[in-house]
């Protein structure tokens, strides 16, 4: 008895971390329009542990944050419009802090923003003031690359102008697809640019190059998330843009993620 009551009163051994996915949603961004509550909900139900937000469909976002925490939902990062960034960026930041975000991403540029190095230049510039405003704000911003900035402008990759002219704690959300469409190698990046990425994407690539649902494609996924936690990123950001039933998408792809043995020994 003695000792069972020993046993019993011992400290115990912490487990190992596991790993948290959220849901970047965009995937579902139909359903978002048309109730976001029932999609937060639904992505909830899933088993998902955070969100990113990719606008808030004209509800207040102040309502969103409350209920995504109802739903037991933290809220990695939340996507700004580049043209309320650029013209309203005190607005932009406003709105993510409101949906209790603590990142501001820069989730897309349109073309005709990025045709030449000198708006890319102007880019960094304008984000660099932008981070000093959201610093102000207890906020943090970073950039979402996708394919364009690895594709050369005059000799030079615009993803070199943003990791040369941005300040160093404007973090970068990388995603493994967009990464590996650009015939970069999503591992090799993430171990060199360590100290800059902050939020990963998590997408598939097929063997025919288009997207896949994380575990049916051919990106060794198992062994980027376990270098990103190395690194110390935490938020793991489920998307997939164009999947045909977004709802499974979700589904599928945080099933493969928990069968991963994703941390060391398993």
């Amino acid at each position: 008895m003695t000792a069972g009551l020993l046993a019993g009163c011992a400290t115990p051994q912490p487990a190992p971390e596991s790993a948290s996915f959220g849901a970047q949603l965009y995937t579902v961004r139909d359903s978002m329009q048309r109730n976001p509550f029932a999609a937060i909900l639904d992505v909830a139900k899933l088993g998902y542990d955070e969100i990113e937000f990719a606008g808030t469909y004209g509800t207040d976002p102040a309502l969103l944050c409350r209920y995504a925490r109802r739903m037991g939902l933290e809220v990695a990062a939340a996507h700004a419009d580049w043209q309320k960034l650029k013209a309203y960026p005190a607005a932009a930041i406003a709105e993510a802090k409101a949906l209790c975000a603590d990142t501001l991403v820069l989730a897309w540029l349109p073309e005709d923003e990025r045709r030449s190095l000198d708006q890319w230049r102007e880019w960094t510039v304008r984000l660099n003031a932008i981070n000093t405003l959201a610093k102000a704000e207890g906020m943090s911003l970073a950039y979402h690359a996708h394919d364009f900035e690895f594709a050369e402008t005059d000799g030079i990759r615009p993803i070199d102008v943003l990791f040369e002219g941005l300040d160093p704690d404007i973090g970068f959300e990388l995603d493994t697809y967009w990464l590996a469409k650009a015939g970069v190698d999503p591992l090799a990046f993430l171990e060199a640019h360590a100290d800059r990425v902050t939020h990963l994407h998590l997408k598939d690539m097929a063997a025919d190059g288009s997207m896949a649902d994380v575990g049916e494609g051919t990106l060794p996924m198992q062994a980027i998330v376990m270098q990103a936690r190395a690194q110390g990123v935490l938020p793991f950001l489920v998307e997939r843009d164009d999947a045909p039933d977004p709802w499974a998408s979700l589904a599928s792809s945080l099933d493969s993620l928990r069968a991963m043995p994703l941390q060391q020994g398993e």
